[in-house]
């Protein structure tokens, strides 16, 4: 067996040390070796976490806490995971490739396509792997829909509709903070856009959206339709001031999909439900796994076999950036907005 992709964690946000940094200590072929953080949250969370490593030694001893400029200049890291505020995501991006270091960026990649497209450019040209962390996409309940629609199960795809929303009210929050790329639509609204496109299969001809500013100054509702042309649309909702919800509709000429949590998932079975043209209904199980673990298990194949993802492409990641883009224009200037 190869040796393992040796992994640094830059930062110790919330995703990382409750979510993410669990799923990498479970993931094949990838060995945890440090976790950075600008405060003691790395040196704290590794005090008193109860993870062990694949081999079973409690994680306090086989990782250590760091700097994000001693992260970035170890010699025994080949990648990082960024979980950073969304502002600082294509900067450490270029960081790491500079040092060498593949990144694993958390979405969004950046607050614009341009900004993204320049962190991307700027790994590539230093031959390293970079892929954004669009962990959804690997859950196999995916692959139920995606086959149900290649099967013609619902006929001709004709809407999306899809909301992602919880409560974030602490204006301390860094999601509440525009000078760090804050807002409904950047944080949870960006994968009801990415959903859409990718069941979809095509991008977004024009735009129509509306806003509400919180008083931070970002957008804490987000209400969006989407035409991508020859009769297909899509609708999304963002929010911070609704209950916990994500889900996704696809309707068709013949029936339609309904994925009940079609987001953040744990390890339990799902359900997918189908529905065909006279409304009877299919409940479709899906055996439960770890989206996280499975996203840097793909991360980890792309740096042994040199090549960048397509899972989650360069390309894929650069078109979502373009839709957000012309929909906060069209958010901002009350227009309709042509990409």
């Amino acid at each position: 067996m190869s040796e393992p992709v040796r992994l640094g964690v830059l930062g110790a946000a919330n995703i990382a040390r409750k979510v993410v940094i669990p799923s990498i200590t479970r993931a094949d072929g990838v060995e945890l070796v440090a976790i950075a953080s600008g405060s003691d949250k790395a040196a704290e969370f590794l005090s008193t976490t109860e993870l062990t490593s694949r081999d079973g030694r409690p994680l306090r001893e086989t990782v250590r806490a760091c700097t994000y400029d001693e992260l970035i200049g170890a010699a025994d890291i080949d990648a990082v995971y960024i979980p950073l505020p969304n502002h600082l995501h294509a900067p450490w991006s270029m960081r790491a490739a500079d040092a060498g270091k593949h990144v694993l960026c958390e979405k969004p990649a950046a607050r614009t396509r341009s900004e993204a497209a320049a962190a991307i450019d700027h790994c590539v040209a230093r031959d390293v792997v970079w892929m954004e962390a669009f962990m959804y996409r690997f859950h196999p309940q995916w692959q139920v829909v995606l086959e149900g629609l290649e099967a013609g199960r619902i006929g001709a795809l004709r809407h999306v509709r899809s909301l992602f929303t919880f409560t974030v009210s602490n204006p301390e929050n860094v999601r509440r903070r525009p000078e760090a790329g804050g807002g409904s639509l950047y944080d949870v609204g960006y994968y009801c856009v990415n959903a859409a496109r990718w069941t979809i299969g095509a991008e977004p001809a024009a735009v129509a959206a509306t806003m509400t500013l919180g008083p931070e100054g970002v957008d804490e509702e987000f209400a969006a339709v989407l035409d991508f042309g020859q009769g297909r649309s899509a609708s999304i909702v963002s929010s911070f001031t609704q209950p916990y919800r994500h889900e996704v509709e696809v309707l068709g000429t013949a029936g339609r999909i309904r994925v009940p949590t079609a987001f953040v998932n744990g390890s339990e079975p799902l359900i997918v439900d189908f529905e065909d043209a006279s409304g009877a209904t299919e409940a479709v199980s899906v055996p439960g796994d770890d989206e996280y673990r499975l996203e840097v298990e793909d991360f980890a194949r792309c740096i042994r076999e040199g090549r960048q993802p397509t899972v989650v492409s360069h390309a894929d990641t650069l078109a979502n950036m373009a839709a957000i883009d012309a929909l906060y224009e069209a958010a901002r200037t009350g227009l309709r907005v042509e990409l």
